[in-house]
């Protein structure tokens, strides 16, 4: 179970709670967001997450999440730069995405079977401005359950399963919504940033459309050229040149995905699924009642090809038997995916380096390494496809705008904010 600490019990607490959290600004901020009802104990609790969380215990008895940016001193990615204002824009799209398919007075659930109204949290407030607390936050119905990390040892092996199986429904549900305006890219990009200050609801404004890419090529050339650059920002020792040589030369296969579906980045990560679990109600089998409830953040999403997503490097029996499901398909340019499957094997392992660089923890080195060995291993892999591409007389062609010149590669959001 997610571990927390109460911080308003004691003076002292209260006191060193101060410094990190308005409690005063907020109090008023939820007058407004949960009226006739008072603020009681104020729990931070304690996750692998960015953005920092706190358990807020109402009068009535109600749980609300408070979602607050990572501080100053938190070194980011270029992509992890508006992971708030992302993450609102995506669930209050994945809202009324829902709320379309339901139909008047009919329960909310897609054509593949899983009802993400169930799963995405109801989001009460989003502020991505400095002026009411300092810094960008998000207030949110708590979600119920627990990551499934703290619960990953307990499961037996059909119950493990199941969850897996859940898993692989819903990164299919997902899969199903595809980006508003027909654009690919990470949602902060496909997406303008809700209202500065906006109250979710039946009533809220709609997420505006800003300008994605018009191929998948291309934007994942950004994500790629994006944490490229954050290493070459402090000096990461890689090989940068074959990195963008490699992914250049092959990435015309990219193009076979023509619809910009919706994946969550991370929606594999045990730290980041959200599980009920209930041991009380064991079925004959002797499996408890376990059920996903959603994920601890939404900030990662992308439109674009669902195969980038971190479950399917090494996807489960039980994942696999939720994703594939019935019904249709979420899958385009199956006799490439291995080829894209190596490019997002690529970006991966980049990005394992270089986040053991900005954000160091007594695991870095060993961290660092496996992801060294895995960008070793696929950059091979990479060279030895592009060679037999050049011996069946195959022409590799670059749409994406991949460039080895530092003048000649494209221009990104973070460059020009």
């Amino acid at each position: 179970m997610s571990t927390s600490r109460t911080a308003r019990q004691s003076r002292p607490n209260l006191t060193s709670l101060l410094y990190s959290l308005p409690v005063r600004r907020l109090k008023n901020i939820l007058v407004h967001v949960a009226p006739n009802i008072t603020l009681g104990a104020v729990n931070e609790l304690h996750s692998t997450q960015l953005t920092r969380l706190y358990k807020l215990n109402m009068s009535d008895e109600r749980n609300l999440l408070l979602s607050f940016a990572p501080s100053l001193a938190v070194r980011l990615l270029r992509q992890e730069g508006q992971l708030l204002s992302s993450e609102a824009a995506l669930i209050n799209f994945i809202s009324r995405s829902e709320t379309r398919e339901s139909g008047a007075g009919s329960k909310c659930e897609n054509k593949e079977g899983m009802s993400l109204e169930l799963l995405v949290p109801r989001l009460l407030k989003h502020s991505s401005n400095n002026r009411e607390m300092a810094y960008p936050y998000s207030i949110f119905e708590e979600p119920a359950g627990q990551p499934l990390s703290t619960l990953a040892a307990h499961l037996s092996g059909p119950e493990r399963r199941d969850i897996d199986r859940q898993i692989g429904a819903m990164t299919k549900a997902l899969a199903a919504l595809t980006s508003p305006n027909g654009t690919f890219g990470a949602a902060s990009r496909v997406f303008t940033e809700p209202n500065a200050n906006t109250t979710a609801g039946p009533q809220a404004p709609a997420v505006a459309p800003k300008v994605g890419f018009k191929t998948w090529s291309e934007a994942f050339n950004a994500l790629l050229e994006g944490i490229l650059r954050d290493g070459e920002d402090i000096s990461v020792l890689l090989p940068y040149d074959v990195i963008r040589a490699r992914c250049e030369r092959l990435s015309w296969h990219l193009d076979a995905i023509t619809l910009p579906r919706l994946t969550i980045l991370d929606i594999g990560s045990e730290a980041n699924v959200m599980v009920s679990y209930d041991k009380s109600k064991a079925s004959s089998s002797g499996s408890a009642d376990a059920k996903i409830t959603g994920l601890r953040s939404w900030a990662q999403g992308v439109f674009g090809d669902p195969l980038i997503a971190d479950v399917f490097t090494d996807p489960s029996e039980g994942f696999l038997e939720g994703w594939r499901g019935e019904g249709r398909t979420m899958t385009e340019g199956e006799e490439n995916a291995d080829v894209r499957m190596m490019l997002y094997r690529c970006y991966k392992a980049v990005v394992a380096i270089v986040t053991e660089h900005y954000r160091p923890q007594p695991d870095s080195s060993q961290k660092e390494l496996k992801g060294r060995r895995k960008l070793t291993s696929v950059l091979a892999e990479l060279e030895k496809t592009d060679a037999m591409n050049d011996g069946g007389g195959k022409r590799s062609r670059s749409p994406s705008g991949f460039g080895e010149e530092a003048s000649k590669r494209p221009k990104l959001e973070s460059d020009t904010a």
